[in-house]
């Protein structure tokens, strides 16, 4: 293979160590962006929190320093303290600590130790319901082995998503053991537990009310699909009762739980902390809205002027020196990429306000169009950087506090030359359904001719499409007699 050079000729983009430390900074929300600042304060020397309200000229003051400055405040190093009275401290908080664990009331401590291990105790799933169930039967170890595998494949939901044959291969047994097996399960709490699909649940159900509902199960057995079209005549007429039985064992039906596990649902909270308010200015005419940034919990950052008059120091060697220039750099480039950081949110959330305004005082109804690349072109910066800035972001509105990205919607030109938002169409599609007559439900080709009378022009699929979207039934389903 022979060897030689060539020269070539490329475009690459490089970015600068500050806008890199900028975007990735822009992207954090604030609970993540006060870990990055605590993470950054322990590893850079150079960077510190400002202590108090102090002033931009101090700061600059104590940064210019001199390395003589230094002897005029020795208190600021904190050089030859004596820690005697901290040791005393120390010797004081040990005796305090163990003299309330020796003396308090052994009652009382036991008390307050099983409290604490109460708020740490998860609470009780459904499989640990089910488990502490089947200690209860008489069951033989290979039952026990096949019960289970069964409860480690029976989901949130409560049902079994294997099926008997699976089990079967996986404990070395027959088909009809993990059957009979199942059975018992079945046979637990929750109702409906261990079922195999949505009409097994409501039939073991079922069961368990009685005489009172051998009509319910006869439906749900064989004529569910005129069940979920409301056919009361029809389902009469083949069952032979009169249609007010009919009614009744529907009743039954609907109360009936879809999903057996579902009081066991665990909701784990969410805790959105909001980037930004908006809300009515009552004390200025002039500005509608009041936009107010919450940058007040994140701490003011400023260079340490001990570091920096030590890097000023003569006779410091090298690699000190170089140490410390690194790190001061990557203080400055990370004290300016956190006001950049705040100055870009602001400036999205006005340049939101001022296309949004109606949204703010009546809702998503009133949402305009609005993409990524309309906000970047007011501003003046990169599209990427307007999504990289609403990311995981949220703001607290009159409307309640929602996702930055919610304010962003495709557009849809209306008959009258108007736009519409995708958003917006999909709400006026709620409120018809929320409005429209419990006996005659619009179908979807009613609410494309309703939307056309607004001048909205979309297909019945989209109709389709927005309705599932916004998990609102078809409307053979949502017939109410």
């Amino acid at each position: 293979m022979d060897q030689h050079l060539r020269q070539v000729q490329t475009h690459k983009l490089a970015l600068s160590p500050q806008i890199r430390q900028y975007l990735k900074l822009l992207q954090l929300p604030l609970a993540e962006l006060h870990q990055a600042i605590e993470t950054e304060l322990s590893e850079n020397p150079m960077l510190e929190e400002t202590a108090g309200a102090s002033t931009d000229a101090e700061n600059q003051e104590s940064v210019e320093a001199t390395p003589a400055e230094i002897e005029k405040n020795p208190e600021e190093l904190q050089v030859g303290e004596s820690f005697d009275h901290l040791d005393l401290l120390a010797d004081n908080f040990q005796e305090i600590q163990y003299q309330d664990i020796s003396q308090g009331d052994p009652a009382e401590l036991k008390k307050h130790k099983d409290f604490q291990e109460s708020l740490i105790t998860k609470p009780e799933g459904l499989s640990d319901f089910l488990e502490w169930q089947v200690g209860f039967l008489d069951l033989t170890e290979a039952q026990k082995k096949i019960a289970t595998e069964l409860i480690g494949n029976i989901d949130e939901e409560g049902y079994l998503r294997c099926t008997v044959e699976e089990i079967a291969t996986a404990v070395n047994t027959s088909p009809s053991e993990v059957l009979k097996t199942l059975e018992l399960i079945q046979e637990l709490d929750p109702p409906g537990i261990g079922a195999r699909n949505l009409q097994e649940a409501l039939l073991l159900q079922l069961k368990r009310k009685g005489p009172e509902a051998v009509v319910a199960q006869r439906i749900v057995t064989d004529y569910l699909p005129l069940f979920e079209k409301r056919n009361w005549q029809e389902l009469a007429k083949i069952l032979s009762v009169d249609a007010e039985t009919v009614k009744k064992a529907s009743q039954i039906i609907m109360h009936l739980e879809p999903k057996p596990g579902r009081t066991f649902y665990v909701e784990e909270p969410i805790a959105v902390k909001p980037d930004a308010t908006v809300s009515f200015n009552e004390e200025d005419d002039d500005n509608v809205y009041k936009i107010e940034i919450h940058d007040e919990t994140i701490p003011e950052l400023r260079i340490n002027s001990y570091y920096r008059r030590l890097l000023q120091q003569k006779g410091l060697d090298e690699k000190t020196r170089l140490f410390l220039r690194e790190k001061l750099q990557n203080a400055i480039n990370f004290i300016k990429s956190l006001g950049q950081r705040q100055s870009t949110i602001r400036a999205i959330t006005e340049a939101i306000v001022n296309v949004q305004p109606e949204f703010f005082a009546k809702g998503f109804s009133h949402l305009h169009p609005l993409r990524l690349k309309d906000i970047a072109e007011t501003l003046g910066i990169h599209e990427s950087t307007v999504s990289r800035a609403i990311q995981g972001k949220y703001i607290s509105t009159p409307q309640g506090t929602i996702p930055y990205k919610s304010f962003f919607s495709t557009k849809l030109e209306t008959l009258f030359g108007e736009s519409e938002s995708q958003k917006s169409i999909m709400e006026k599609i709620r409120a018809l359904v929320s409005q429209e007559p419990s006996s005659r439900p619009y179908s979807d080709e009613k609410i494309v001719e309703i939307l056309k009378q607004d001048g909205i022009l979309i297909a019945r699929r989209t109709v389709a499409k927005y309705r599932d979207l916004l998990k609102i039934l078809p409307s053979h389903l949502r017939r109410r007699k």
